[in-house]
Parts: structure tokens; sequence; C-alpha cells
């Protein structure tokens, strides 16, 4: 029977949930792959997370990272604390001393990922990094091995189960986004502070590894387009829902002829779409492959169980490849680009969009709009306007047909200078 050590450093609710599955599984994994995992050692610098950690006999806990990286009865060393310093020096250590490494962390790997994968090469080690994407969602896996016969045409998806949450919320429980915001803190979703997933950053993060995955371009961060969603009112949720629409934070690759689309922004989504349906802390990842069509992976995107589950995948995965002899030459090359397609800049992109002005009623306010957008080549699909309120201000929505991002932003910018405007025009882009 074949034995491999894990060392884990980070013990906090991902790693926690890691120890749980060693604890209660690994009878389990040891019966469905002949290969006995076993926990070796634990490293966190909060020794009172160490102290409530129990494992097998001979568990090493310790404070100090080396402990972990330079012991040599170590096989596979887990990264979960996340952040690039000093995690990126943590796995670059384990890779030196020829130890594959599981990871979580998404924002270490969307800023260093060629680096990272070039050393893992040469000293033919395997990195590991399914929990990064989706949490218990195996995409990674799928679009590695089980898409692979495929060329793919998008990958769309619900990549933040805190800020799904959150306009779930405003959607179903009519709250304002604070109050949204702060039940998410209070039931431990969202982080005390939560910039990185309202921003849409975090979603990036994701969407630069799927990018990179997908279609093989070599992603920088300045190179998505990215928007969140701390400007989303509940006005706009409900003139949404009247026409059809859910508000949903999207994460876009999409490859047409002028190259890869990369976005993330919240958008409005047909009821009729997959995606609008998601609800609560849930993700969910759309991929059309020139094959195999339309694809929906859904599930628990984030927390301590699914992640955990999707980390000890890994592991297992490297261990087999270990108990076989094989080295990261088996794992495909994850330092491919295809350098024909370029990042499509986000003013070249054409969609239909949801438009709200706040406006002063009176006289010749519409002819004014409508007049600024039709110079911008944007035609009205549908409009609508709350009862006159003679020299007040007034919401008028439309939704227009396709138009050009850069125009979009052109006349918007036109259209807020004009006297009869009252507050900033709210532009939400429809579909993906």
């Amino acid at each position: 029977m074949k034995k491999i050590n894990v060392g884990l450093i980070g013990a906090g609710t991902i790693g926690s949930g890691l120890v749980d599955v060693f604890n209660e599984n690994r009878e389990l994994i040891l019966r469905r792959t002949g290969i006995d995992f076993i926990l070796k050692g634990v490293c966190d610098n909060d020794e009172g997370r160490l102290r409530d950690i129990s494992g097998a006999d001979g568990l090493k806990k310790t404070v100090k990272a080396d402990d972990i990286l330079d012991a040599d009865d170590i096989d596979i060393v887990v990264e979960l604390i996340g952040g690039v310093d000093p995690a990126k020096d943590f796995i670059m250590k384990a890779l030196g001393n020829r130890k594959h490494v599981v990871t979580a962390n998404k924002a270490l790997l969307s800023h260093h990922w060629k680096e990272i994968f070039k050393i893992a090469r040469e000293n033919g080690l395997y990195i590991g990094f399914e929990a990064s994407v989706g949490g218990g969602i195996p995409i990674i896996k799928t679009i590695c091995e089980s898409f692979v016969a495929n060329r793919f045409e998008a990958i769309n998806g619900i990549l933040n189960g805190t800020t799904n949450f959150i306009l779930t919320m405003m959607s179903d429980e009519n709250c304002p986004f604070e109050s949204a915001l702060k039940i998410a803190q209070e039931k431990g979703i969202a982080e005390s502070n939560p910039e990185l997933d309202i921003s849409g950053k975090d979603s990036a993060h994701k969407l630069a590894i799927l990018a990179m995955m997908g279609f093989g371009v070599e992603v920088a961060m300045e190179d998505i387009f990215t928007e969140g969603i701390e400007n989303i009112s509940p006005i706009d949720i409900t003139y949404a829902s009247g026409w059809g629409y859910n508000i949903k934070l999207l994460a876009i690759a999409k490859k047409s002829s002028e190259g890869i689309q990369l976005s993330v922004y919240p958008a409005l989504v047909p009821v009729c779409n997959l995606l609008a349906n998601v609800k609560g802390e849930d993700n969910a990842i759309l991929l059309r492959g020139n094959f195999v069509g339309e694809s929906l992976l859904y599930g628990k995107g984030a927390g301590k169980r699914p992640t955990a589950s999707a980390v000890m995948s890994d592991i297992v995965e490297i261990g087999t490849f270990m108990s076989a002899g094989n080295r990261s030459e088996a794992l495909g090359d994850y330092l491919y680009a295809d350098n024909t397609l370029g990042i499509m800049a986000m003013e070249r992109v054409n969609m239909p969009y949801y438009l709200r002005f706040s406006v002063i009623d009176q006289t010749g306010v519409l002819a004014g709009i409508s007049n600024i957008l039709s110079r911008h080549n944007i035609s009205i699909a549908t409009m609508s306007q709350e009862e006159r309120k003679e020299g007040e201000s007034v919401p008028v929505i439309m939704l227009t047909h396709n138009a050009n991002e850069g125009e979009m932003k052109k006349a918007i910018s036109e259209i807020d200078k004009m006297d009869f405007v009252a507050d900033k025009t709210v532009m939400i882009r429809i579909g993906g």
C-alpha cells in the first residue's frame, strides 16, 4: 500500500475543512484509491487554531512554515493562506524542494501563473488548483479533461457567492445594498472588508484562470474590464424584473473575430437563462464548446467543506500520478498560449443596455435624450416613464437594441451634462 504524506500551511476556514476530510474520510479515500493519504503536518501562525486541530498520531503542529516546506517526509504541500505574500514564497520554496503543491489561491495564480508553472514544469512537479475557482465545482478538471476535445467559444459564470447572495437578497427581500451586505456579513458569507468581492476583483481573478485554461491566452488583470455591484439599486432590480430579467454579477470570457472579451460586470440576465436563477451563495459556470455545446456546472462556489473537497481531489490526483511513477509530463502543459488571440477592448463590445435617467419632467426631455442616443447610433427598444410630475425629478427607463460600448459611454456623458438631468445616469449591460 502506497503512503503519501501531506503538509498543510494555513488552518483557517478551508484548511480546517481539509483537516476534517482527513479525519472523516481517510479510510474511504484509501478504499477508493489504494493510497493512504496522511496529514503529516499543519502550520498556522495562530496557535489557537493549531490547538483546535486533531489528527492522526504523529501530526506535527507548527507556527513555522519551514517545518513543512523543509520536511523530508512530506510529499505534497497544501497552501491555503491566500493572498500573494508570503504565499508565493512558500509555493516557490516547496517547488524548489521538489514537493508537489496544491493551492486555492486565485489571486496568486492570476498574477504569477507563468512564473509558478514554469518552475513546476522544470522540476517535473504538479500544481493542483481546482479549488481556486468555483469552490466545490470541478470546473478546472471539466475544462482540462472532460471537455479537452473542445475549442471553447464562451465561458460565462457567476463566480462570487458573496455578491450573488447580496443580489438575491436585494431581489427576493427588497433589501437595499447596505442591508443585504450587512446580512451577508452576519452570516459569515461576506468578509468584514468585502471590497474584493463587491468590486468584482475576486471574480476577475477567477476569470483570468478560466481564460488561461479555456482559451490559452496570457491574461493580465488590467486586461479584464471589471465593474462591481456597489451601485446597483433595488429600483433597478424591480424595473429589470418587470421586463423579465434578474441582475447578476457575470464573469465573461467570450471569443469573437476581434479577440477574447474578458469582462466582469453586473448584467440583466433573462429569466429563461440558466444563470438568472442561481440563488444565494451558489456559483454557476456556463461553458460553450464547439463539440459539446452548452453545459452548466452549478454548486457551492465557496465554503469550508465544498472547497476542502476540491483541495482533496487535487491531492488524490497528485497521489495517483505519484503512485503510477508519472510526473508532470502526464498532466498537460499549462504554459501554452495562443498568441493569435488578442484581448478585445471593452469599448468595442456591442450589446443591449438598460438605462435609467433621472430627469426633470418638462417638455422636450425625451426628444433631447433620443436625439443624443441617435447621434451615437443607439436605438431604443422599449421605454417606461412614471406618471408625470411636472417640474419634479422622475425616472425614465429605456432598453436599447445592440449598441457599441464606447458610443454608449459617450452618449451618457453628453446626456448627463444636460440641464434637465437631475442625477447621474444608471447604465447596466444586458446579457453577456
